[in-house]
């Protein structure tokens, strides 16, 4: 294979989403509910009965029989006997006939033969255990009907989810207190480079600080992906196929992405088993983009330039993991763009800063190189610009990805 016969972003995520289905990625286990946050649900999250499964007073008041209040008026009340307080927890015991009620407390569950709860401001007690009605009500008036909330079978949410406190509470109003979901993959992240120190020393000449580490690890977790190790290496070819060689499900490495004379991922991955699905993606930035299997590990290999590895990991790879798992993609507005860009042949990656003007979304493109990192600075979108594409002019609209 001739190194840099670039894929098209499209095929890109599809070779990278059918080996994560040839690696078996998808492997699933139970967490208890607490502990299930951030993890990506494997199955539908389904209502195992109706919701509420009783009818609820949303009143405090007096369940009756609706036709009973009919006609009633502050001269002309109607009169019905109370037969039981029905405590906010417990069940009725006691059905009601017509001229009957039950007391009854916000929540509460209504007896058989009440359709209807009448507030306790229209109403007053009578000795002998009766109350005048003043008002009238309509059937269900004050009352949450069974299934009003849900009802058996309905979906709360699809496999593809990644949960968080939302997903917890309605698991937990469904009575799951264990959920399904696709364990983590486990990753080890690299980050290359003789010119690359680490965050807390001092800045030398020629020189950069390892940013890709620290930016990766947190996107990957947002995937959500398990970082076991993370390491700093310099430009030493055994060095890196030591690592490219470990056994783990993914190992993402930036940095020796490229054809230079210490770019030496692209060769070490040629020889691996079975070895290189690609190395090029006609993407700008992230052309030097590889992916690559060793046995049963994945290896995606990302250029060493900040704003080009974020680019190619947030189009391509994240992409591909969101398709293969059946996870929503990001939300996409339409915007209005205030600068001209130009186009270069390549499927661009445009970072956007989005804001609104009146009444219409306003898209501003921020320009700069690759590895100038206060790019993302004030970034809260992007595009991709086709390489079909003249270029695109002040005031067009389009479609634009926002960023968490």
């Amino acid at each position: 294979m001739d190194l840099l016969e670039v894929e098209s972003l499209d095929n890109a995520i599809n070779l990278a989403s059918k080996v994560m289905k040839d690696l078996g990625f998808k492997k699933t286990v139970e967490k208890e509910i607490l502990d299930s946050k951030g993890y990506i649900l494997a199955s539908n999250l389904v209502a195992k009965e109706d919701l509420p499964h009783f009818r609820k007073s949303t009143m405090d008041g007096y369940a009756i029989n609706y036709k009973d209040s009919l006609g009633a008026t502050d001269t002309i009340p109607s009169i019905i006997k109370v037969v039981e307080t029905i405590e906010i927890g417990n069940a009725p015991t006691k059905a009601i006939k017509r001229g009957e009620a039950s007391r009854i407390f916000t929540g509460g569950m209504l007896p058989d033969g009440a359709d209807a709860v009448i507030p306790v401001e229209y109403t007053e007690d009578i000795p002998g255990d009766l109350i005048s009605i003043y008002k009238p009500m309509n059937y269900l008036t004050n009352v949450i009907e069974i299934g009003d909330d849900t009802k058996k079978g309905d979906v709360y949410l699809k496999k593809g989810k990644v949960i968080d406190s939302n997903t917890i509470a309605m698991a937990a109003s469904l009575g799951y207190s264990k959920l399904k979901v696709y364990d983590k993959l486990k990753c080890i992240l690299i980050s290359t480079g003789d010119e690359i120190i680490g965050i807390d020393e001092k800045l030398k000449p020629a020189k950069s600080r390892n940013i890709n580490s620290y930016m990766l690890k947190s996107m990957l977790e947002d995937l959500p992906i398990d970082v076991i190790s993370e390491k700093l290496i310099r430009d030493d070819r055994n060095l890196i196929e030591k690592e490219l060689k470990r056994d783990v499900d993914l190992i993402v490495i930036s940095g020796s992405s490229s054809k230079g004379n210490k770019d030496f991922v692209p060769d070490i991955s040629k020889n691996l088993n079975p070895g290189m699905i690609f190395h090029g993606i006609s993407i700008k930035p992230g052309k030097p983009t590889s992916l690559s299997v060793n046995n049963k590990t994945m290896i995606l290999g990302l250029p060493g330039n900040p704003i080009s590895a974020y680019a190619s990991f947030k189009v391509f790879f994240e992409k591909a993991f969101k398709r293969y798992f059946g996870i929503e993609d990001e939300f996409k507005i339409e915007c209005i763009i205030d600068k001209n860009i130009a186009t270069t042949g390549r499927e661009e990656v445009k970072l956007l800063n989005i804001r609104r003007e009146e009444d219409k979304l306003v898209a501003s493109p921020i320009f700069g190189f690759s590895n100038n990192i206060s790019l993302l600075k004030n970034a809260n979108g992007y595009m991709i610009i086709s390489k079909d594409l003249e270029g695109i002019r002040i005031g067009e609209k389009v479609r634009v990805n926002l960023l968490k």
